[in-house]
C-alpha cells in the first residue's frame, strides 16, 4: 500500500477513515496546531507534524492526503513549503461521498493541484479554478438545478405560473373541495360510532349521510342556533353545552376558527356520554377560509402532534387516535385552488405525514367505573 500523511484529523477524516486505512499505510498525521517538536496521536498512535517539518518525512513515493473542506488553502500552505503536486490527494473525493460530493464526484469529477498552488475541479465537460470549498458547492446546486429541472417538469411549471390561485373558494365553484375528500373518507370509514343522540357544528349533513338509520335525533350546535333542531351553543365558552348529551360529535374543519382550544376540549368531552365518540377534523396545509375568518376569526392551523397534545389531558392517550390525510400533490392542488375533480382518484391514495392537509382524531370518552 501507499505511504501517506495524513493533513486533518476532524469530521471528514473520520467520515472517511475506514476507506484511508483500507487503501493506504498511514505513516502520520499533519497539524497546524501541533508544535514543532513531534507529538503523537493519541488514538492511533502515530506522529503528528507540523506542516514545516513534512519534508523531513516525505521518501520517494509518501504522499499527502489533505483532510478537511480547508483543501485550497491547505494546498497553497504545502505549495509555499515546496511541496510538489504530485503527492498531494484530495480526502474529500474518497468514498464513502457525502451530499454535494456524490454530485461533484460520484461520475467522475475530480479535484487536481496546479504547480502556481492553485486548486482546480475537473470532470469530462469543463475545468474551473477553485478557490474556495464553498464556491465548489455552489458548482453543486448549479448542477442539481439542472439536473432537477430535466427531471421534474413541475420545477418550470410553477415558476411560472401566477402568484393567484385559481380559486379562492377551494374550488367549489367547480366541484368539490380536495380537503372534502379527505374529511368524507374518515368519517365513511369511522360511520358505525354515529348513532343514537347525535351533535354536528352548524349543520346535521354528516350526521344524517353516515349514521343513516342509527340516529336517534340529528342535533345541530350553532353559535346564532341556525338551523331546524338547532341548539344555541358555543364550544368555546360551554354555552349550551350540557353534560353527558351525546352519543357521537362530528366536528369537521372547527377549531381552526376557535381561540381558546383547551375549553374548547373539556367542552367535547363534557358534551360527550360515557362510552362515546367524537369524530374530528381540522385543517393541516391549507388556505385561509375568508368566509369563516370573517365571521369567527381564524386562528390555526395544525399538525398531529398538536391535536394529541390538546385532547390527551381530557380523554387519555389511549383514546385519542390521530391520522393525517394528503401528500405534496394534493396539498398543491387545494393551495393552488383546484378541485377534486381536477386530480385522479389514484392521487389521493398515498398518505404523506410532511404533507398533512387534512388531521383526523377519533375521541373516546371511557365508561364510567361503578
Amino acid at each position: 500500500m501507499k505511504k501517506v500523511f495524513v493533513f486533518g484529523r476532524g469530521s471528514l477524516y473520520k467520515q472517511k477513515e475506514t476507506y484511508i486505512k483500507r487503501t493506504y499505510n498511514v505513516q502520520g498525521f499533519v497539524d497546524n496546531a501541533v508544535s514543532r517538536d513531534n507529538e503523537m496521536d493519541v488514538e492511533s498512535g502515530l506522529p503528528v507534524i507540523h506542516p514545516e517539518q513534512i519534508s523531513q518525512y516525505l521518501d520517494e513515493d509518501v504522499k499527502i492526503i489533505l483532510m478537511s473542506t480547508q483543501y485550497v488553502s491547505m494546498w497553497k500552505q504545502l505549495s509555499k513549503l515546496g511541496i510538489e503536486k504530485h503527492r498531494i490527494l484530495f480526502g474529500i473525493i474518497f468514498p464513502p461521498l457525502m451530499d454535494g460530493e456524490d454530485v461533484l464526484f460520484g461520475d467522475g469529477g475530480s479535484i487536481v493541484a496546479e504547480e502556481c498552488g492553485g486548486v482546480c475541479y475537473l470532470n469530462c465537460a469543463k475545468k474551473i479554478d477553485v478557490e474556495s470549498h464553498k464556491q465548489l458547492l455552489e458548482k453543486v446546486q448549479d448542477i442539481l438545478r439542472e439536473r432537477y429541472k430535466r427531471k421534474y417538469p413541475i420545477i418550470d411549471a410553477i415558476s411560472q405560473m401566477d402568484t393567484e390561485p385559481v380559486s379562492r373558494k377551494f374550488g367549489t365553484e367547480r366541484g368539490t373541495a380536495i380537503d372534502r375528500y379527505y374529511i368524507e373518507k374518515f368519517l365513511e370509514k369511522n360511520r358505525g360510532l354515529i348513532h343514537g343522540d347525535c351533535i354536528e357544528i352548524a349543520e346535521n349533513t354528516y350526521t344524517l349521510r353516515y349514521g343513516e338509520n342509527r340516529v336517534k335525533n340529528a342535533y345541530i350546535l350553532h353559535v346564532k342556533g341556525w338551523g331546524e333542531n338547532a341548539i344555541k351553543g358555543n364550544l368555546e365558552t360551554g354555552e349550551g353545552i350540557r353534560e353527558n348529551q351525546y352519543d357521537c360529535a362530528v366536528i369537521t374543519q372547527t377549531l381552526m376558527f376557535i381561540y381558546d382550544l383547551r375549553e374548547t376540549a373539556r367542552n367535547i368531552y363534557k358534551m360527550l356520554k360515557p362510552g362515546s365518540n367524537a369524530l374530528l377534523t381540522v385543517a393541516g396545509i391549507s388556505q385561509i377560509s375568508r368566509y369563516d375568518a370573517e365571521l369567527w376569526g381564524s386562528y390555526y392551523g395544525f399538525h398531529e402532534d398538536a391535536v394529541k397534545a390538546l385532547f390527551e389531558p381530557e380523554f387519555g392517550s389511549e383514546n385519542v387516535m390521530v391520522d393525517t390525510y394528503g401528500n405534496v400533490k394534493t396539498a398543491i392542488g387545494l393551495l393552488c385552488g383546484l378541485c377534486r375533480e381536477d386530480l385522479k382518484e389514484e392521487d389521493f391514495i398515498f398518505q404523506d405525514k410532511d404533507y398533512p392537509v387534512i388531521i383526523t382524531a377519533l375521541l373516546h370518552k371511557e365508561e364510567e367505573v361503578k
